[in-house]
């Protein structure tokens, strides 16, 4: 399914700040777009404005060609998922019970889980390589373990868009490369992602195209390889790097150069 996502004209303030001005983009599948940008640069509040979850001051934000602001809570959980870059609670909840509970969108209030259901959330646990850690509850996990199982259920909302704040945050290495073989076969599936990411190596490596804000606007939107020059990233990030091109991969890998 390719659902087109928009933004038109998108400006919103929050505590009397500008955050984001006139941004316009669209999103459409397969491939996975990453959102990258210095802190307050309005990486965040651009993926909740999208989602509806926060109301622009100005322009409008379109999924499938409907305006965000007419499409129901459980209709756009069929349509979006999303992972935050902290959820709070639900400590005591099994992480089987976490990923079961984002069927919701398909399932009647008072229903339990079908078959199809059930398989949805077999398979999201399986690709997140949660199966083995399914029956403990999510105070007993690491950081990292939780954050994959706040990707799990994300899964299992088989939405054909996913929308990702800082999905790496939490990670060690091993699992970071986990996640992005995980963004990776989504993509090459047919899904439309959408993640936010402060490592720009991480971005590189999911990500076939680059939105960079910075101050609140669109500073660059296109290919990330273009995107991955010493004097794009300065002029985003205001500082220098260093870049390198490894042999093995053929991708370029992106370091801060020493601050005298």
């Amino acid at each position: 399914m390719n659902m087109i996502l928009e933004a038109k004209s998108l400006s919103v303030r929050r505590g009397g700040r500008e955050v984001l001005a006139g941004v316009d983009l669209r999103i459409e599948g397969p491939g996975c777009t990453a959102i990258v940008g210095p802190n307050g640069a309005g990486k965040t509040t651009l993926l909740q404005t999208l989602l509806g979850l926060l109301p622009p001051d100005a322009g409008a934000v379109r999924v499938g060609g409907r305006d965000v602001r007419d499409i129901r809570h459980r209709e756009m959980a069929r349509l979006a998922a999303y992972v935050p870059q902290n959820v709070e609670g639900f400590g005591g909840f099994s992480v089987r019970d976490v990923v079961a509970a984002a069927r919701y969108p398909h399932v009647h209030p008072l229903a339990p889980l079908s078959k199809a259901d059930a398989a949805a959330v077999n398979a999201a646990l399986d690709q997140c390589g949660l199966t083995g850690l399914a029956d403990r509850t999510l105070h007993t996990l690491s950081g990292g373990e939780r954050q994959k199982a706040w990707v799990a259920a994300a899964l299992a909302q088989e939405a054909p868009l996913m929308l990702l704040d800082e999905p790496a945050a939490a990670l060690d290495p091993r699992f970071q490369a986990e996640l992005i073989g995980l963004i990776r076969r989504l993509a090459a599936e047919g899904r439309t992602l959408l993640v936010v990411a402060h490592d720009l190596n991480f971005a590189a490596a999911t990500s076939g195209r680059i939105i960079a804000l910075r101050g609140g606007c669109v500073a660059y939107d296109g290919p990330t390889a273009a995107f991955l020059t010493a004097e794009r990233l300065e002029s985003v990030f205001d500082t220098r790097f260093i870049l390198t091109r490894c042999a093995e991969t053929d991708r370029v890998l992106v370091g801060l150069a020493a601050m005298e």
